[in-house]
């Protein structure tokens, strides 16, 4: 048996750590997002679109070197492979954050730019705005699809009329609405309402620079040089700065290591922005085989510096059956009896409609309405109601969300599933196994759904509280949905077809703020659809 001495241990733990240090430096350097110039139009039609969705009418607004394609590798953002706009030279997003004020223009300050849209959302003059828009027909009553923010305003500007704005405006004959929200909420993404400490938990930091202030002791020489450039920078810095020094003091912005250990080095390697939003979801409610038209769109706000911008995910855009939407009810699938470029062209979907599905679709009457995705508060009983277009009164419902988290009224009220609107089965945090107490719950609606299974069918979805990622909730959140699927088909005498969604945090039905809240966003809801 060989026994190493002290000094081959000493030396094999510095192999050790060398070669740590080596495959740290192999993982840092293939990490990297490459850049290149791209056909908008193209892209739109080839890379954006995934399933259910048909793309036409493309226009594009702004500078050509505003918008590149983009691929992400080692995991540098949260997207791999997309499209940028920036209000900016996209270029000069790509590389080391050496600069506290990454900046580029197309158009003189003198000139602002306008927009209606925007001039719906932001307060203030406008410039270097690009835009992608187009006219898209969904196949289902959902669309979607991933996105990040990033700018260099972060983070001396949070809170500062330095806002700059970007918006997803989906419209069609006569409504209008930006889906760029945080989710849960009807709150627009933008950098005073995400960012280091509001929504903090969809905000990546990717600032190495700290604000000093050096007293005056003797003349110092200017940071920028005497021209007027300089002096509106100059001045900038002046009013925006977070305390302002006294009189005579001077403030300058520098690389911090303390900060530089508390960042990702594959993030500040590879990306100027000095903030970055995590992987979003732009997500709303449409009518299946209508026209609709989506602009996206993004512009500096007050000035023409500090550049930012917003990368779409490729084949994120789908559109997908979503069976919680309130009030949905089921429809046929038209995927293989109807042109959706006709609709693009001007057809309405009753002109192509095929003999045999007109009478179905004209008694359902569809017209689903195009709503948010969620609410801060919890949906009374009557709201319920509304929203679903099932029968429901306050005495008959088995279990629903009331404003105090998770009240259940009396099973001996016998309730039937015509009266019922939602029932939910709660979970505790980071958990998916069903409490002993959600089993019995859900003991006594499944007896009630036995009798009654011909008429209905069972549909559920999964969601979580705000806590932890978006993926690591979509995964918790289907967990949650496959334990219930399990607990209900061992008490039924067979196994039953269920449909289910996994919602993640973007559709809380409590303020995800409180304790209480949470609580009631951990959840499975059940839903149960009367069939045809």
């Amino acid at each position: 048996m060989k026994f190493f001495s002290a000094k081959d241990k000493l030396t094999m733990k510095k192999y050790v750590f060398l070669l740590f240090l080596f495959l740290l430096f192999i993982e840092i350097s293939h990490a990297q997002i490459r850049l290149s110039s791209i056909k908008i139009d193209e892209w739109v039609k080839n890379n954006f679109t995934g399933q259910g969705v048909v793309v036409g009418n493309i226009k594009v607004t702004g500078y050509p070197l505003s918008t590149l394609s983009f691929t992400s590798t080692g995991n540098v953002l949260k997207l791999q492979k997309g499209l940028i706009l920036s209000s900016g030279n996209s270029y000069n997003i790509a590389g080391y954050n050496n600069s506290h004020n990454q900046s580029s223009t197309f158009g003189d300050v003198m000139n602002p730019e306008a927009d209606q849209d925007l001039a719906g959302i932001v307060k203030g003059k406008l410039y270097d705005i690009c835009s992608i828009e187009f006219d898209f027909v969904p196949s289902d009553n959902s669309i979607q699809f991933n996105y990040q923010f990033g700018s260099d305003e972060y983070p001396e500007y949070v809170d500062s009329p330095y806002n700059d704005v970007f918006a997803f405006i989906v419209s069609d004959d006569s409504t209008s609405r930006n889906i760029a929200l945080i989710p849960g909420t009807q709150v627009p993404v933008s950098i005073n309402t995400v960012n280091f400490k509001t929504n903090a938990e969809h905000f990546i930091d990717n600032n190495l620079y700290k604000q000093v202030t050096i007293k005056r002791q003797k003349p110092l020489k200017t940071t920028y040089k005497r021209t007027l450039a300089g002096r509106v920078l100059r001045k900038i810095g002046s009013i925006f700065t977070v305390s302002r020094p006294a009189v005579g003091d001077q403030v300058v912005i520098q690389p911090d290591a303390e900060l530089m250990k508390t960042l990702d080095p594959n993030l500040y390697r590879n990306l100027r922005y000095d903030g970055i939003t995590t992987k979003l979801i732009a997500q709303t409610y449409v009518t299946p085989y209508k026209k609709y038209h989506l602009k996206i769109i993004l512009a500096d706000v007050a000035d023409n510096i500090y550049d930012s911008g917003v990368f779409i995910e490729d084949r994120s855009l789908t559109s997908k059956k979503d069976v919680q939407q309130p009030g949905f009810y089921e429809y046929p699938d038209l995927s293989k009896v109807i042109d959706p470029n006709l609709i693009l062209k001007g057809k309405k979907l009753e002109e192509i409609l095929p003999e045999a599905y007109k009478k179905e679709w004209s008694k359902k009457g569809f017209q689903t309405q195009a709503v948010s995705q969620t609410a801060k508060e919890p949906l009374s009983v009557e709201k319920r109601a509304e929203t679903t277009n099932i029968p429901v009164s306050p005495k008959s419902v088995l279990a629903i969300i009331p404003s105090s988290v998770a009240e259940q009224l009396s099973v001996d009220l016998k309730p039937t599933l015509k009266d019922m609107s939602t029932m939910v089965i709660l979970f505790d945090f980071d958990q998916s196994e069903v409490k002993e107490s959600e089993m019995n719950k859900l003991r006594e609606v499944i007896e009630i759904f036995k009798k009654q299974r011909e008429y209905f069918k069972l549909n559920i979805s999964g969601h979580t509280d705000i806590k932890g990622s978006l993926e690591y909730n979509y995964d918790l959140s289907a967990r949650r949905n496959k334990a219930v699927i399990e607990a209900i088909n061992n008490l039924m005498e067979d196994k039953i077809m269920i449909t289910a969604v996994s919602k993640s945090y973007t559709q809380p039905v409590a303020d995800n703020e409180t304790d209480d809240g949470r609580q009631a966003n951990r959840r499975v809801e059940l839903v149960f659809v009367k069939k045809n």
